[in-house]
C-alpha cells in the first residue's frame, strides 16, 4: 500500500481511503436484533385478567415492519416453544403460528421442548412449512435424522452472522414428550455451543456468532461468563428480564460498552419484542443497547397477517365456541398461583382424577394447567386453552418412601414458579418451604390417616410424570403401572356435562413459614 501511495500520490490516497471505506473489517456497523420468546401459542391478543389486548401476532408483525423501515440491518429470531397454551395452538398444532412468522420474516428459532409435544413428525411438518430454519445444535438421535439443524449462516449489511440453538440439561429429558426423549441424546450445552462457535468462525468466517437458547437462566449466565467466541446469548423458557447481561455484572443494565458477550431475554406470549442494538467495530461489539417494546392494544394489527389468522380463528370458532358447561366460581389456574400453592382448579382436577380411578391419591403437575376458568358459560375453547397436552392418565402403585420423595421433589424450586409442583388429591401436605431441598416436607396425612413409610400406596397420575417427566425420575420405579388412554381433559369435559363446576381450597397444602393457600 505504501508503494502505491508514493507512486500514485493524492490517488493513492484516494485509493486507500476508498479501500477502507469499502472494507467491512474497517467499517462501524450497526445491528438490530429482535427476538421473541416462550410463545406458546398466544397468536391471538391475551385477554385474561389485568391483561387485556396484549400481545399478537398481527401487533408483533406491525412492530417489527416499523423498526426494518429504520434502514438498520435487523434479524428477527425466536427462543422456542412456539406449541402448546392456547385452544386455536391446540388445535392446529402450530400451523396458524408459524405460516404468521412467516409473513413476520423470522429469520430462526431454536426448538424448545414443547416443540416436541406432538412428535418428530409434526416438528417436520413445521419445518417443512417454516420459511425460516429451526436449530436444535446439541440434539441428537440414532434412530433418525432430525428435521431442525444445526447452525445457519446469514448476513446482515456487512456483517456475517452465524446462529446456533441449544436446549440445556434442565429441559432434557425432563420436560419432553417422554416418547421423544427416548429417541433422542442431549449433548452437553457448552461443548456443542463452544464447539459450533468454533467451527461457524473458521469455516464459515463469520463475524459474530449468536446463541438462541432454550435453558433456564442460571445456565445462560454460567455460558456467558465462561464460552469464547459467542457474542450474544437469547434466552427462553423461563421469565423474561429486561436490559441486558454481560459478564462480570449481578444485575441486567440498558447498555454495556465493549463487552466481550450479552445475553437478553424478553418477556413470555409475545407481551414484548425484546431489541438488541450492536455497533461493530473492526469485527468486535463496541456498543449492546437492549430494550423490550410492549405489545398493546396501541399497537395498530399488521393486515396480511390479521387475515391469515381471523381465518384459523373463524375456521375453529365452528368448534370452540359450542357452550359444554357453566363454572359457579373462578376456577384458579393461573401460573403463579398454580405453580408454587394450592388451587382450586388443581383441587378439582385430582379429586376427579382419584375418584374416576379409586385411588388414594391423584398428582397433577402445575405445568399442564395453562390457565383459569372464570365464572360463568364454559366452552370447548376455554377447555382445550385450561388443558392443552394430550397426556395418557396412568395408574400405579407408589411405597410410602416413594412418595415422600415425590412430594420433596414437588417443592423443591419452591418459592419460583415450577411445572412440577404438585396439585393433590387424597393428602394434606405441611410443607416447611424455607427449610433445605429434600427435606422440606414436615408431615404428610393419606385418607385422613397418618403417612406411613412402609406401606404401598395407589396413584392417579399422568404418562408425563409417571414416565419421569419434571424430575420425578422415582416413579419409573413405581409398580402395577396400568395405562388408561385417556387425558386429564377428558374429566374435566366429563364435570362439565355433569353439572355446575365448584371447587374451594380447602387447606390440603400448607406453607409453614412462606405463602400459604390463603
Amino acid at each position: 500500500m505504501r508503494l502505491i501511495l508514493k507512486r500514485r500520490g493524492h490517488w493513492g490516497v484516494l485509493l486507500f481511503v476508498l479501500i477502507l471505506w469499502g472494507n467491512p473489517a474497517f467499517a462501524t456497523d450497526r445491528l438490530v436484533i429482535l427476538h421473541s420468546s416462550e410463545h406458546h401459542g398466544v397468536a391471538l391478543p391475551l385477554d385474561q385478567a389485568g391483561e387485556t389486548e396484549v400481545g399478537g401476532l398481527a401487533r408483533r408483525a406491525t412492530i417489527v415492519e416499523e423498526l426494518r423501515r429504520e434502514g438498520v440491518p435487523v434479524l428477527m429470531v425466536d427462543s422456542g416453544d412456539i406449541l402448546i397454551g392456547t385452544a386455536l395452538s391446540s388445535w392446529f398444532r402450530g400451523e396458524p403460528d408459524i405460516r404468521a412468522m412467516n409473513l413476520i420474516r423470522y429469520d430462526a428459532m431454536v426448538a424448545g421442548n414443547h416443540d416436541f409435544d406432538y412428535g418428530i413428525d409434526h416438528l417436520r411438518t413445521l419445518v417443512e412449512l417454516a420459511d425460516f430454519p429451526i436449530l436444535c445444535t446439541n440434539l441428537r438421535s440414532k434412530r433418525f435424522v432430525l428435521p431442525c439443524r444445526r447452525s445457519v449462516v446469514t448476513r446482515l449489511g456487512n456483517v456475517s452472522v452465524g446462529i446456533v440453538g441449544i436446549v440445556g440439561n434442565s429441559n432434557f429429558p425432563d420436560t419432553f414428550n417422554r416418547d421423544v426423549a427416548k429417541t433422542l441424546s442431549l449433548m452437553d450445552p457448552i461443548a456443542s455451543l463452544q464447539m459450533e462457535a468454533l467451527r461457524l468462525r473458521a469455516e464459515a468466517q463469520v463475524d459474530l456468532v449468536i446463541a438462541l437458547t432454550h435453558q433456564d437462566s442460571n445456565e445462560d449466565l454460567k455460558i456467558l461468563e465462561t464460552v469464547e467466541g459467542v457474542d450474544v446469548l437469547i434466552g427462553g423458557h423461563t421469565e423474561g428480564f429486561d436490559g441486558l447481561y454481560a459478564p462480570g455484572l449481578m444485575e441486567p443494565v440498558v447498555s454495556v460498552t465493549r463487552p466481550r458477550s450479552v445475553y437478553v431475554k424478553t418477556h413470555r406470549q409475545g407481551r414484548t419484542v425484546g431489541r438488541l442494538d450492536l455497533t461493530i467495530e473492526e469485527g468486535s461489539v463496541t456498543q449492546a443497547r437492549s430494550r423490550n417494546i410492549p405489545v398493546t392494544v396501541a399497537v395498530p394489527v399488521d393486515p396480511k397477517v390479521q387475515q391469515l389468522l381471523s381465518e384459523y380463528r373463524q375456521r375453529f370458532a365452528r368448534h370452540a365456541t359450542q357452550v359444554l358447561g357453566e363454572a359457579s366460581v373462578r376456577l384458579q389456574g393461573d401460573r403463579p398461583v398454580v405453580r408454587t400453592q394450592e388451587a382450586n382448579l388443581g383441587n378439582l382436577l385430582a379429586d376427579r382424577m382419584r375418584r374416576k380411578f379409586d385411588t388414594d391419591i391423584a398428582l397433577v403437575n402445575a405445568g399442564q394447567i395453562r390457565r383459569s376458568l372464570e365464572p360463568g358459560p364454559v366452552t370447548l375453547g376455554d377447555v382445550l386453552s385450561v388443558l392443552p397436552f394430550d397426556s395418557a392418565l396412568v395408574t400405579l402403585h407408589v411405597t410410602g418412601a416413594m412418595l415422600r420423595q415425590i412430594l420433596e421433589h414437588s417443592v423443591s424450586q419452591w418459592p419460583n414458579h415450577s411445572g412440577r409442583f404438585l396439585q393433590i388429591s387424597g393428602l394434606q401436605v405441611t410443607y416447611q418451604g424455607k427449610a433445605p431441598v429434600g427435606s422440606r416436607v414436615r408431615s404428610i396425612m393419606v385418607g385422613g390417616a397418618p403417612f406411613d413409610i412402609s406401606k404401598t400406596y395407589t396413584v392417579a397420575t399422568d404418562a408425563f410424570v409417571a414416565d419421569g417427566g419434571d424430575g420425578y425420575d422415582m416413579l419409573t420405579h413405581a409398580t402395577d403401572r396400568t395405562d388408561h388412554q385417556i387425558p386429564l381433559r377428558d374429566l374435566l369435559l366429563n364435570a362439565l356435562a355433569e353439572g355446575l363446576l365448584y371447587a374451594e381450597a380447602d387447606h390440603r397444602m400448607v406453607f409453614v413459614d412462606g405463602k400459604d393457600e390463603n
